[in-house]
């Protein structure tokens, strides 16, 4: 038995070591399959090495991925390389503002997964909630793709990332979806593998760059113009992936005080109600050497901006000289020559992470005049990265080829009804076609103001000096968005308005206090011979002021800066503080100028009223098409219920600061508009809107006036279906948004609320609002014995009647209750009044007025009967 059980034991050991033995044999034969399979894999492939190396050969791109490199977190980003030049897919335009994705590789059964990560929720460094974090959010598997092949020492590992690239990676499919659906409804478009290919494959020690232009075909009969054939819509798609600083910069805490974009993270391990913790968004800047203090350093990494070869010569100095003006800035935060600007070199990729840019776009419908982009380190808000894009269309009224077709109301509109998605996309800097619009209205004011005064020929563009002054100012708005900076629509409030054409004040502290602002011209309105700059020539004094706050390598001094904000000088308003029915502040608005915003509305407004007569002299020479000067009306029109845009605000309006308790000369959070200024707002809107003889044309004018005959694609040959000028539509427009506003349930409310909060005697109420538009619309039949009425006045009185008869009818729930009472006394007055025009003894009205009179009567008899019966 025992020599059996020594039999049986040497048996196994013999088979065991055999079979050692021969997992050995095999491991070793699998091995020498995988290096063979590596080596043929990567034989004749072009490689490029890098952050990660890559191997492309034919239809393939191999990634070699070592041991040390999976699971280590990277960013990547996506950029449209080439776009179609509409529907918001314009190329050099990034995918993500401001977050790329982080993501890491992580290897599990034989494949290696692209995940992404959540980053926006953090612990703070406590284990324990670092495992609670974990158990609340997941990451998100974006691609996979199994292991081909490893090298000799199973230290690198080849995945074929082909498909990753030539693919919906970055999920462009979902705004394509949009770009070929109608009606704001998502289309169908599938992407198509076989008419897509790889265009370019670059690897740098610190970041890897792919791009591929991709085909996705299009199952609906709509596609926008400018695709050749609509059924393959095709784009270029450009990749980064890029280490994050190995070292993460110090981040800078945000301060609400000042304009700065932000980098928000959620930190739960923080003692406070919303655990956020806010970081600005800035570049790393740090000195090169150790200073004495008060000595100005040297940046070992300046901020360096370069020229893309898309932009025109003639464009290139001002351009350059709008990104070095920033380093006035930063020498207040300590730094000279911080901010530079170069010529991007033949051999770069422009979407290149390296290398911020600055590029020329030709988009056949524009959508933003000009943006500026950045991304950032989503670990600390360090800036890596910023593309900036110029749109052509911008500057085409220096070509006197831009034809506004803009309909005037929307300069009102796009400022009050605004949604919560587009505002959410202006506070990250994104622009809207409002920019564009605007830019070209202030070319052609200028054009016309010239060629008004003589001082420019017909036939001849706008100066040069407007051009580069105009570009020298959009180029350092956009680099201040790549800088970290918000907007700041308040800042010409700095200005007194007698200061505005003060050329060295201009040159000291600017036109307006910060290059972050959506300016109007700056135009004298008579000494034409008065030097004045058109926009700021260099930074301002806000400007100064918050960049020495993100910048400043001391975080004590950092908050000591903060406290300055009540200063003069230091304005700041932004996107959600000058738009929507929300805004409240009078004194942050776009696209004005001045101290007394309502004094500079005036002057500008009767500057417009001035040049319409004049339209004929200006743009009809000879030989001229006629609808030029219907083109330069609706510019006009277009830029003159823009400056009345602002008075609506006056009306319960407050004006709203972000001091601190005990900030040195701080205000409260809200003070009121005074009393005066809020009736002098008033008469501003019925005296440029709603009076008589507010806005009118010349007849002579008006007889030259139509839609052009050029029936081509992308040119419109009416006016909303009409040939000729609907001059009665387009003026009932501006009047019709005004009245929405003016009677805006949020608006009234806050009257009532301004009543109580600052007391009725320092507030405009609501039934000497309703009486003003009242008595100024109705004008014609207030006084005996009246008189006849013109067709755009009736159109106005209709206009006004319809909505306070809806406002007593059918009210929205947010309508205050006074609102509707003061609304039925109102109605009721204007029917005593018409009812005694009515009465013997008559005036000899037209056929029309006694029409209009009498329809008037019964509907307010009926809309007061109606509402008696709904309240009871």
């Amino acid at each position: 038995m025992k020599h059996a059980f020594l039999m049986i034991l040497c048996v196994g050991l013999v088979f065991t070591a055999c079979s050692t033995t021969e997992q050995t044999v095999d491991s070793q034969k699998e091995k020498a399959q995988r290096e063979d399979s590596y080596e043929e894999l990567t034989k004749d492939a072009e490689k490029y090495e890098g952050y990660f190396d890559l191997y492309q050969k034919d239809s393939n791109l191999y990634l070699s991925v070592s041991e040390d490199q999976l699971d280590e977190l990277f960013l990547m980003n996506f950029e449209l390389a080439r776009g179609i030049g509409s529907a918001g897919l314009y190329g050099g335009s990034m995918l993500s503002i401001f977050e790329g994705l982080v993501v890491s590789l992580e290897k599990h059964e034989g494949k290696v997964m692209l995940v992404q990560h959540p980053h926006r929720y953090t612990a703070g460094g406590d284990e324990t909630l670092e495992r609670a974090l974990n158990l609340a959010y997941g990451s998100s598997v974006l691609e996979t793709a199994k292991v081909e092949a490893f090298n000799a020492d199973s230290s690198e590992m080849l995945i074929n990332v082909y498909d990753w690239f030539v693919g919906d990676l970055s999920g462009i499919s979902q705004r394509l979806k949009y770009a070929v659906g109608e009606n704001g409804q998502p289309g169908r478009v599938t992407f198509d593998k076989s008419r897509s290919h790889l265009e370019k494959v670059q690897a740098f020690p610190d970041n890897v760059n792919i791009q591929a232009k991709l085909t996705f075909n299009n199952a609906e009969d709509n596609a926008p113009r400018t695709v050749a054939d609509g059924r393959y819509i095709p784009l270029s798609l450009f990749y980064t992936m890029v280490e994050l600083p190995e070292e993460p910069m110090k981040p800078r805490m945000a301060d609400d005080r000042t304009g700065y974009f932000m980098t928000v993270h959620k930190d739960f391990s923080k003692e406070s109600d919303s655990f956020f913790k806010r970081y600005v968004n800035r570049w790393r800047l740090e000195c090169e050497e150790e200073l004495s203090e008060g000595e100005l350093c040297t940046p070992k990494n300046p901020i360096t901006y370069y020229i893309d070869r898309t932009v025109p010569e003639k464009y290139r100095e001002a351009m350059m000289n709008g990104i070095t003006a920033w380093s006035d800035a930063f020498e207040d935060a300590g730094f000279k020559n911080a901010v530079q600007a170069k010529m991007l070199p033949d051999s770069v990729m422009a979407e290149d992470i390296r290398y911020p840019t600055l590029r020329w776009s030709t988009s056949d419908q524009p959508g933003y005049g000009a943006i500026g982009p950045s991304v950032v380190d989503p670990r600390t808000g360090e800036i890596l990265d910023a593309d900036i894009l110029f749109e052509a269309s911008m500057l085409l009224g220096d070509k006197d080829e831009y034809r506004h077709m803009v309909e005037p109301r929307s300069a009102i509109d796009e400022v009050f009804n605004v949604s919560d998605k587009e505002l959410a996309l202006m506070s990250k800097g994104v622009k809207t076609k409002s920019f564009y619009s605007e830019m070209n209205a202030q070319f052609d004011l200028i054009h016309s103001f010239l060629l008004a005064n003589g001082q420019i020929e017909a036939g001849d563009p706008v100066p040069k000096e407007f051009v580069d002054q105009a570009l020298k100012w959009v180029t350092m708005h956009e680099v201040g968005h790549t800088l970290g900076l918000r907007h700041n629509f308040r800042s010409s409030i700095d200005t007194p308005l007698d200061k505005l054409y003060d050329e060295e004040w201009g040159e000291e502290k600017g036109v307006f206090s910060s290059a972050m602002e959506y300016p109007s011209i700056n135009l004298h309105p008579e000494d034409k011979s008065k030097d004045a700059y058109y926009y700021n020539p260099g930074v301002g004094s806000y400007d100064r002021w918050v960049i020495s706050y993100g910048y400043t390598p001391d975080d004590e001094k950092a908050e000591e800066i903060a406290r300055q904000a009540a200063q003069p000088g230091h304005a700041y308003g932004t996107d959600e503080d000058a738009r929507g029915a929300g805004a409240v502040d009078p004194h942050v608005n776009v696209f004005d100028l001045g101290s007394d915003p309502l004094a500079w509305g005036k002057e500008r407004a009767d500057l417009l009223r001035g040049l319409i007569p004049q339209i004929g002299e200006i743009k009809l020479e000879d030989n001229a098409p006629y609808y030029e000067a219907t083109d330069l009306f609706q510019s006009y029109l277009y830029q003159y219920a823009r400056v009345l845009t602002p008075a609506v605000k006056y009306i319960g309006g407050q004006h709203q600061y972000r001091d601190h308790v005990s900030d040195p000369d701080g205000r409260m959070p809200f003070e009121p508009v005074e009393y005066e200024e809020q009736k002098e707002a008033l008469d501003m809107i019925v005296n440029y809107a709603f009076a008589a003889d507010a806005m009118t044309l010349p007849q002579d004018i008006f007889q030259k006036m139509g839609a052009d005959r050029w029936s081509h694609w992308g040119n419109s040959t009416t006016y909303g279906g009409r040939v000729d000028y609907p001059l009665h539509g387009t003026m009932l427009g501006i009047q019709s948004s005004l009245l929405e506003q003016l009677l805006d349930p949020v608006r009234l409310s806050r009257i009532r609320d301004t009543e109580v909060k600052f007391g009725i005697e320092n507030t405009v109420t609501i039934p000497e609002l309703m009486s003003a538009l009242t008595e100024s619309i109705w004008s014609e039949v207030l006084a005996s014995p009246g008189q006849n009425i013109e067709t755009n006045r009736r159109d106005l009185q209709r206009n006004h009647l319809n909505r306070m008869v809806k406002l007593i009818t059918e009210a929205p729930d947010d309508m205050p209750a006074d609102a509707r009472s003061i609304a039925r006394q109102q109605l009721k007055m204007l029917q005593n009044q018409l009812e005694a025009r009515l009465s013997p003894p008559t005036y000899d009205f037209n056929d029309y007025t006694q029409a209009h009179l009498e329809e008037s009567v019964s509907r307010i008899e009926a809309a007061l009967q109606a509402s008696f019966d709904i309240e009871n």
